[in-house]
């Protein structure tokens, strides 16, 4: 049996000569981003979901083939092609609200096309796993959550004739209805999966980790990883959180797993910089800790950096990251309305987000800074005073962004029921551009027309700081080394870019 593992490139034309692209399996915020046609995306994200699939039905004896068209910029006509030529028995990819629309009508081809068994997965079709199947015939099944074993068991039990109804975290037509078998526990240990096939990504004949990116990094190729699953702060607009972890437990990698894996990132694919994109990397001080010291242990020198938080980092995690190798952490402010806060879930200490941003800057460590607008009750003040927060915050780099309130959130549930989504045209749910919410005191393009600019707002203010300018002319030679003239000049332009958008 032939498995094919598709991660789907959508992109649109957009204006001054440039395309919008999807970001798909391994964004935790489906979103859409600018790039010149042609050019390599500037975020790319690796996808864990698939890669760990694959890992464990290659390990059971099928045959696994992988087309990430994001990571290998392949045009979905070119992507389709691929699959034909594979001729699979089964397809599965995974799905996003804003290219739900393109996903059910590829899903449709390549259907017709192959005869190919179809798999659906991701927050959306989890959410709405009978309106799916009611909705494409061409899909057999919906993967429900994070959904590795559960598309093992169900490919054991197509090719051995086992029983479907014993398969947790799956939904299937039988008898003319749609059956949902929603019992599913969240994998733990999370040690049970194995190394990510990365051999395999973005395509089995061209192996190459440099495919992807995220441009906070300092080195290329920066190899992406998990340390941990889930997050306890709950957020209510968190989407992987809701849906694909099905508001379970935080769950870790031991750290002898964590440094088994650095290790092949550095040995087999030459790994100069390891990024854990985790939800929340910094949540366990235990953890965090107990990594530090198996990485100095194995004597592992490779930089590393990590999406965090600035609510459990102290002194001591901090020094203890800086001496293992952290060069970078991301956190999530979101807001600095502390009204707002309080109503989204998120246990922000505004002056505590000030000290870890100062300790990481004394460290030499990296820092990026997220903002999302449009929660909650949003005004033009509360966004003014995140601006302002984030401008005196001893940050290196901010992220700007609409909150969306995906479906199977608690956020969306809420706007849902009272009555203030403006559409359910799930196109419109780009968490990068698109703001779906009504509000009293202000209005859908003031939200949209605040986010493009608060980034030149807020970098014309950091470039008057001399200390602040010091210091990213530092981080600029650390890029050099680790990226060359052509990673420093994309910097530099896309600062500028920023400068006079």
């Amino acid at each position: 049996m032939k498995i094919c593992l598709i991660n789907p490139l959508f992109a649109e034309p957009s204006s001054r000569g440039q395309e919008r692209y999807f970001v798909r399996s391994g964004s935790r915020w489906p979103s859409s981003y600018l790039r010149r046609p042609g050019r390599r995306p500037r975020y790319v994200p690796f996808p864990f979901f698939m890669a760990y699939s694959a890992a464990l039905l290659e390990k059971e004896g099928f045959a696994v083939s992988v087309l990430d068209a994001v990571g290998a910029n392949l045009a979905v006509e070119t992507l389709e092609e691929r699959v034909v030529r594979e001729r699979p028995d089964w397809i599965v990819y995974e799905t996003t609200t804003p290219t739900l629309n393109w996903d059910l009508a590829l899903a449709s081809r390549l259907k017709e096309r192959t005869g190919a068994t179809v798999a659906l997965s991701g927050t959306h079709v989890t959410t709405f796993p009978k309106e799916t199947l009611e909705q494409a015939a061409a899909v057999d099944y919906v993967l429900l959550y994070e959904y590795e074993f559960t598309l093992l068991d169900l490919l054991r039990a197509s090719s051995g004739g086992g029983d479907l109804g014993s398969i947790a975290g799956v939904a299937y037509r039988k008898d003319g209805r749609v059956v949902l078998q929603r019992d599913y526990v969240p994998i733990d240990p999370l040690d049970r999966l194995p190394l990510p096939a990365r051999h395999l990504f973005p395509l089995r004949e061209r192996p190459d980790m440099d495919a992807y990116w995220d441009g906070f990094c300092q080195h290329r190729p920066a190899v992406q990883m998990h340390a941990s699953r889930g997050c306890p702060f709950r957020c209510d607009f968190c989407l992987w959180i809701q849906v694909m972890y099905r508001d379970g437990k935080y769950r870790t990698f031991s750290a002898e797993r964590v440094a088994d894996e650095m290790e092949e990132a550095v040995g087999r694919f030459k790994a100069r910089e390891i990024y854990f994109d985790d939800d929340d990397f910094t949540v366990s001080k235990k953890h965090v800790l107990a990594i530090c010291r198996e990485i100095r242990r194995r004597g592992l020198r490779v930089p590393w950096s990590c999406m965090g938080d600035a609510v459990v980092p102290d002194a001591e995690m901090l020094d203890a990251m800086a001496d293992a190798g952290c060069v970078g952490m991301k956190f999530g402010v979101e807001s600095a309305a502390p009204e707002i806060l309080a109503r989204l879930g998120k246990p922000v200490d505004l002056q505590r987000v000030l000290e870890v941003a100062r300790g990481c800057s004394r460290r030499g460590i990296k820092t990026h800074a997220t903002i999302t607008f449009g929660l909650w009750e949003e005004t033009r003040e509360t966004m003014e005073r995140s601006l302002a927060f984030v401008q005196e915050l001893d940050v290196d780099s901010v992220q700007f962004s609409i909150t969306s309130p995906f479906p199977g959130t608690r956020y969306f549930e809420e706007l849902r029921k009272s009555g203030r989504l403006t559409t359910l045209d799930w196109a419109r749910y780009d968490g990068s551009r698109s703001s779906v919410v009504i509000f009293p005191h202000l209005s859908m393009s003031e939200i949209e027309s605040f986010c493009a600019s608060a980034p030149s707002r807020w970098l014309w203010k950091k470039i008057r700081n001399p200390a602040w300018v010091l210091r990213q002319i530092r981080y600029l030679g650390r890029l050099l080394k680790g990226q060359g003239m052509r990673g420093l000049g994309q910097r530099i332009r896309r600062a500028l870019e920023i400068l006079w958008s």
